[in-house]
């Protein structure tokens, strides 16, 4: 019954996601259009044509594929991992679109909505890709708890973390672009694979940090307000992830865990705290691999 319902809400959204292409994207071709909203249909609407063309032309196929074979569909999610940053993206932008929707486009799309009968308005429609992806979480959670025992169910978890992920990087993406001050090109670190505050004490001094994981390195920024509330992070230092080793549990809070340098000088570790231990163990579990990883490498 996961499964229907997956692939019953997934023909439902093809059809909100065509709808949108055709009855509002449509519209930035209209002459009429506001001077204010002209040549800003990327802002607006970011990615949602790819989104239509990968959900209607590759997909939904592939979920109704596995209507009778239920313990397919994580792999099945895995396949098209990569179209699955198109979240990442869709979500990055999602910011700037509000802003635009916000201070330029609602009356103009309120006319549209009545034009069309329509009870949703366009605001609502921009969410349905935030909330397919939660959605696709909440089914894969699902089917986990049902098919516990199978010898599949890693494909089902993987499948889960992997749209967790994608929900979580846009996000991280933003944050990223928010660094300033920094030599070194993130973009050539790897994956991001989180961003969060930090309590961080090294050298005797304690300061309150915004560290980014990448795959190749642990980077250390201050946050600064802006005006309009936007936070941007200055770049304060950084280590490579080749030379960390980990400690995952120092002081008696059981919050902090400690990154030092396997050519260990004096002085040179951080001991890190996070607001919770749901943090601290996603940072834990995400070092562990790279370790893990490197040590497969190295023998």
């Amino acid at each position: 019954y996961i499964v229907t319902e997956m692939i019953e809400t997934e023909r439902d959204y093809v059809k909100s996601l065509d709808y949108i292409v055709e009855n509002y994207i449509s519209q930035m071709d209209n002459p009429d259009l506001l001077p204010s909203l002209k040549g800003k249909k990327n802002i607006l609407f970011g990615n949602i044509e790819r989104l239509s063309d990968f959900h209607k032309g590759s997909f939904l196929r592939e979920l109704e594929n596995c209507k009778e074979r239920p313990l397919q569909i994580g792999s099945c999610f895995l396949k098209w991992e990569r179209q699955f940053y198109l979240y990442a993206l869709y979500n990055m932008n999602k910011p700037r679109s509000d802003q635009l929707l916000s201070d330029h486009g609602n009356a103009y799309f309120r006319i549209c909505q009545k034009e069309l009968g329509d009870k949703l308005d366009l605001g609502s429609y921009l969410m349905k890709p935030v909330q397919r992806m939660c959605k696709y979480g909440l089914l894969l959670r699902d089917m986990i708890k049902v098919y516990g025992g199978s010898t599949r169910v890693s494909e089902l978890k993987a499948a889960e973390e992997m749209v967790k992920f994608q929900l979580r990087h846009g996000n991280d993406l933003l944050a990223m672009d928010s660094l300033r001050a920094c030599d070194i090109n993130v973009k050539e670190q790897g994956r991001l694979l989180r961003q969060d505050n930090f309590i961080v004490w090294h050298a005797k001094k304690k300061t309150r940090r915004r560290v980014f994981l990448f795959e190749d390195l642990v980077l250390f920024s201050k946050a600064k307000k802006q005006a309009g509330g936007v936070d941007l992070y200055f770049y304060k230092h950084s280590l490579k992830t080749a030379d960390i080793g980990l400690t995952e549990s120092v002081g008696d809070s059981g919050l902090q865990f400690e990154l030092w340098f396997r050519r260990r000088k004096i002085g040179e570790t951080y001991i890190l705290q996070p607001s919770s231990v749901e943090v601290k163990h996603a940072w834990l579990s995400e070092i562990t691999k790279i370790l893990w990883k490197q040590a497969m490498r190295n023998k």
